[in-house]
């Protein structure tokens, strides 16, 4: 198998039902925990970056209204934007804290939960004996391509 790190950017995963790609997402593959890095660092990115532009809306918004720009629109619907963007405001606070404190826990641990999540819902789901494969575990992992991906010849 090659070493080198394929572009895993659009091999699919399907969390539910789990899948044997996300079992091989969730393990110790070299590829694997590359592929979990840049998919969470951009996951990172697209909620900060929604969050960005949730907040310049919600600042155009007080804006206009403290400059009287809003006064001329129909009966309640200066109240309405205005009482969304205050709604919105503690909502666009919650999610970039959480986005924030999601990307700040390590691999390991993110992946640990990830697991014992795959397992209980796989257990849930009537798969009683399941546990997460054993194969794909440490360093003989790497071993196990990801499932469906056919190196390049």
């Amino acid at each position: 198998m090659s070493t080198n790190m394929p572009d895993l950017s659009s091999y699919k995963i399907t969390l539910w039902p789990p899948d044997a790609a996300y079992e091989w997402y969730l393990s110790d593959h070299p590829w694997a925990a590359a592929e979990r890095t840049r998919r969470r660092e951009a996951e990172h990115r697209f909620e900060l970056d929604n969050a960005r532009k949730v907040q310049e809306w919600i600042e155009r918004t007080r804006a206009s209204d403290a400059a009287g720009e809003l006064l001329d629109r129909p009966d309640g619907w200066r109240d309405d934007l205005v009482g969304l963007a205050e709604n919105m405001a503690p909502v666009v606070a919650d999610n970039h804290t959480v986005a924030s404190v999601e990307s700040a826990e390590p691999d390991d641990l993110w992946v640990a939960n990830a697991r014992r999540k795959l397992e209980n819902a796989r257990r849930a789901s009537g798969d009683h004996d399941y546990t997460y494969p054993a194969h794909l575990l440490g360093a003989s992992a790497a071993a196990y391509p990801p499932p469906g991906w056919n190196a390049p010849q």
